[in-house]
């Protein structure tokens, strides 16, 4: 191979791994960890066959549905006046640096490992979970479903992401779903959905030009703005709720709690001074921003729960095994943080010399 031609081939790779947006597998990093951090608090052992089966199907399906977006939202990024680092896709299909036929094609590859995997799963209610999983996520945008053309995809990504993902990790971990899961992610769940309706918020008029109902454009900019901040009220209040009864460790609900001043902040923003459309630098601030609180409360939850694991059993094994995906996340999540922060400050300008 000619150095032009392993040159052409390294940019496609590397294109290819910008079309499926790495840094958003984190969101699924982080649930297989709460799922897991569940059971441990519960005074189980940490079994890595079962973490490994479970972080594997959900990587891979999370990566598939990446790939079949961009695909089939292809219209609506092309669309896009205002593409953010968080909205509006990748760009890589919209701006002709690959074909669709590359994303397409690499999606029904991630599908098929999917399936073998499903077929690997040691019971018939992980298979059926999996299964559940997976068709959510690929008809989330491919036809004839495409759920977020129809007011749906704000739900479907809170409840496969926050609900699906750790339900599985319990699963394959104790083989029954405790009801302590439920008291951690179904807040959770509500201000992923909160965060998904401001990513479509950055996109609405984009998505509404090649008839995308998302819930910003079923219900109208400002319906949305309060409906995010009921999402996030409605949260808190579980909160408070399941964490007065004892459901919750105090320690879970107190460190989750203490990300209610993020939230004001983000509920503020919408209602008082929400982006214009097109607007790419703002919307890209809210989108970021309210991604981060969404990750604040994902790291929290499962961070006190194996901290008051430490408290209730001791430092034990199942605890430092748990706490290996966190660590990895933590300093995955610093990298891609400081990387971000480093690409967008000023460049020093250097000066070049006249011969």
């Amino acid at each position: 191979m000619s150095r032009a031609a392993a040159r052409s081939l390294v940019g496609d790779i590397a294109l290819l791994v910008r079309l499926g947006r790495p840094k958003f597998l984190l969101e699924s990093v982080l649930m297989v960890t709460c799922g897991v951090a569940v059971t441990v608090y519960l005074g189980h052992p940490f079994l890595i066959g079962p973490w490994l089966a479970a972080q594997a199907f959900v990587t891979t399906t999370h990566l598939m549905t990446q790939y079949c977006n961009e695909y089939f939202d292809l219209e609506a990024d092309s669309a896009h006046t205002g593409p953010t680092a968080w909205t509006g896709g990748s760009q890589v299909l919209a701006q002709g640096l690959l074909p669709a036929s590359a994303s397409l094609s690499a999606a029904f590859v991630l599908l098929f490992l999917s399936v073998v995997q499903i077929a690997l799963m040691p019971t018939v209610a992980a298979r059926l979970l999996c299964v559940l999983i997976v068709t959510l996520a690929w008809f989330y945008t491919a036809p004839p479903i495409r759920l977020n053309y129809r007011a749906l995809g704000e739900v479907t990504t809170g409840a496969v992401l926050i609900l699906l993902c750790p339900a599985l990790a319990c699963l394959l971990q104790i083989g029954t779903l405790p009801p302590l899961l439920f008291a951690v992610t179904i807040p959770l769940f509500l201000v992923m959905t909160a965060r998904m309706i401001v990513m479509n918020y950055c996109d609405r008029d984009s998505d509404r030009s090649v008839g995308k109902l998302t819930l910003p454009n079923t219900l109208g900019p400002r319906r949305a703005a309060w409906l995010f901040t009921a999402l996030q009220a409605t949260a808190y209040a579980v909160l408070v709720a399941v964490t007065a009864t004892g459901t919750l460790p105090l320690a879970v609900g107190v460190a989750l709690l203490a990300t209610v001043p993020w939230a004001v902040m983000l509920c503020r923003r919408l209602l008082l001074a929400p982006p214009a459309a097109g607007d790419a630098v703002r919307g890209n601030q809210l989108a970021r921003a309210a991604t981060v609180h969404a990750a604040a409360t994902g790291y929290l939850a499962p961070a006190a729960l194996l901290a008051a694991a430490v408290a209730r059993h001791g430092l034990t094994d199942a605890v430092l095994g748990a706490g290996g995906p966190l660590l990895v996340y933590t300093v995955l999540f610093a990298a891609q943080w400081f990387g971000e922060r480093r690409a967008a400050s000023p460049q020093p300008i250097t000066e070049v010399s006249r011969a």
